[in-house]
């Protein structure tokens, strides 16, 4: 029997997020204007990590990205991340991720 895990396993059970985003991810990924050094910070201290076919389709489903985008799966785990944040603070809370249709 192996006890191998998948790499999301920490974030991820399925489609649904078993973690909140930190305060201070939040914080940092949805401050003005870009927000691209602070989501690579986060994505890397994090160890962020989705199952790559739940977050093509969910990021597909969004409308804001083409089929060339959706295949570079760092990029892909920035921009779930920074939807994500942004989500915790249009909410004022902490909020699951469900990458369903």
């Amino acid at each position: 029997m192996s006890n191998r895990t998948t790499p999301w396993a920490h974030w991820f059970d399925g489609r649904v997020s078993v973690h909140y985003l930190p305060g201070p991810c939040v914080e940092d990924c949805t401050r003005p204007g870009r927000a691209d050094d602070a989501v690579e910070y986060w994505v890397k201290r994090l160890k962020f990590e989705a199952p790559p076919w739940l977050l093509r389709q969910y990021l597909k489903e969004c409308g804001a990205y083409d089929s060339t985008e959706l295949c570079d799966h760092q990029a892909n785990l920035g921009r779930l991340l920074w939807l994500w944040a942004n989500d915790c603070k249009e909410e004022g809370a902490p909020v699951c991720m469900y990458l369903g249709i």
